[in-house]
């Protein structure tokens, strides 16, 4: 990952504005924005085209996001733009300003558009002193969204459009989530109708994009360039006991006991090193440490529910947390619960597993989900009892060879590495950039962007 790559995406700059209102828009829903059109599953953008497309395919699914630019975001602090409790569905991809997202799904000459979101417009009243003012600057996120897609279908020499009737979205709506009817017809409905030509079939909007195409605002093309250089990821399985149950009872016992001290550890010295890790957490205790681990600033990942090699493992995840993004596979098995499509319908957007399962040794996109191969272990501390200093001269030299390297290391195997983990953790920051997995698998998703 040491060459530079590039993501690209369209542009409507603060100068487009009288544009914006010379073709029917107010002028009060305009902002300067970005675009990208993402090669990915939106928000429950699988399950959700199966429930309301009917059967598709993984890799007719995109997801359109768009950021707000330049002097619509200047006003508000950064860090309101990555409030988890304003952001829910964490769709930000590393980038400030993120407003709206849309799922799709391109089918032959027509496309599909499911949901339509804007986390940050629809759940600011959670940050009440931003509410007006943020209410105010991108009252028009739903126009612009609608205006995306369309440039989406243009590009793509699409004939027709269908989105939900605001009916439809409802019904195919979380049923745990308190809705709000006005507001979906004002985004499915009204937002449609004041702007463009659309005539309802069934449970859809139909749009021409000929009888259409004169009233999209054309987005300028843009692209910039990711840096990566080398980059390390620092990983955690923290499993306790759980992996050793039935084959060392005894370990397993010991494991439980000195797990949550071992926890503690590891984050202190991170900590000392300003070190950002990645935890992949066993669910069922996930709730017990999450907080301890997030509170650093680390990234949290499932390493399945029960560590048991067994289907329900991703439901059953998550029943614990439901925008979790990465999956570690425990013991690097490739289950036949684990394809691309049951992690895309679970919302998962990262899998996990040693190079060799995956066959790969850098990250890749593969049917909509993220890759990331795990270069080493330490289990042959516990498995072949292997002195640490052999054990880290191995592993230097796999980082010193290798544009990227995720490795991990157990908390249950922590008397092998920890009263050395600070020293060897010194080292690789001297090679490389450390990245979490989170942020490894955003850049690979930007990278494919179109």
């Amino acid at each position: 990952m040491n060459s530079p790559t590039v993501s690209y995406f369209r542009f409507i700059r603060e100068d487009r504005i009288e544009e914006f209102v010379r073709k029917g828009y107010k002028k009060r829903h305009f902002f300067p924005h970005k675009i990208y059109f993402l090669r990915k599953c939106g928000p429950d953008g699988f399950k959700l085209a199966n429930w309301m497309q009917g059967q598709c395919n993984l890799d007719q699914l995109w997801e359109i996001v768009i950021y707000a630019d330049g002097s619509a975001i200047d006003e508000f602090p950064q860090a309101l733009f990555f409030d988890d409790d304003v952001i829910w569905h964490q769709q930000q991809f590393g980038k400030s300003g993120q407003v709206a997202t849309a799922n799709l799904v391109r089918a032959s000459d027509s496309l599909y558009s499911m949901v339509h979101i804007s986390d940050l417009v629809q759940r600011i009243s959670r940050k009440r002193e931003f509410k007006t003012r943020i209410e105010n600057r991108f009252k028009g996120w739903s126009q612009i969204l609608l205006n995306s897609i369309l440039n989406f279908a243009i590009e793509n020499d699409i004939a027709t459009i269908h989105s939900p009737v605001s009916d439809w979205a409802l019904a195919n709506t979380d049923p745990k989530r308190t809705v709000q009817r006005e507001l979906f017809e004002r985004v499915y409905d009204r937002s449609l109708q004041q702007n463009f030509v659309a005539v309802r079939e069934g449970n859809w909007w139909t749009w021409s994009v000929a009888e259409n195409r004169e009233r999209a605002i054309i987005a300028e093309p843009g692209e910039e360039v990711l840096q990566n250089g080398k980059i390390i990821c620092v990983c955690h399985d923290i499993e306790r006991g759980y992996g050793h149950v039935e084959a060392d009872p005894d370990f397993a016992a010991l494991a439980h006991k000195n797990g949550p001290n071992n926890l503690l550890q590891m984050l202190r010295i991170e900590n000392e090193l300003g070190v950002k890790a990645t935890y992949n957490v066993v669910g069922c205790f996930m709730n017990e440490v999450r907080t301890t681990i997030e509170a650093d600033g680390h990234c949290v990942a499932f390493h399945s529910y029960d560590h048991k090699i067994n289907t329900d493992q991703l439901p059953n995840c998550r029943e614990i947390d439901y925008r979790i993004k990465g999956y570690r596979t425990p013991q690097s098995k490739i289950t036949a619960e684990l394809t691309d499509e049951n992690l895309c319908f679970h919302n998962f957007e990262w899998l996990a597993s040693s190079a060799y399962s995956l066959g790969f040794s850098s990250p890749v996109m593969e049917n909509r989900i993220v890759k990331i191969p795990i270069r080493f272990d330490d289990f042959d501390l516990y498995r072949r009892k292997v002195d640490f200093e052999e054990w880290s001269r191995e592993a230097i030299n796999i980082v010193n060879e290798s544009d990227f390297v995720a490795f991990c290391l157990h908390d249950c195997y922590g008397s092998f590495w920890l009263p050395l983990y600070k020293d060897f953790l010194g080292q690789m920051l001297q090679f490389g950039k450390l990245k979490t997995l989170n942020e490894v698998s955003n850049q690979v998703i930007l990278a494919h962007s179109a």
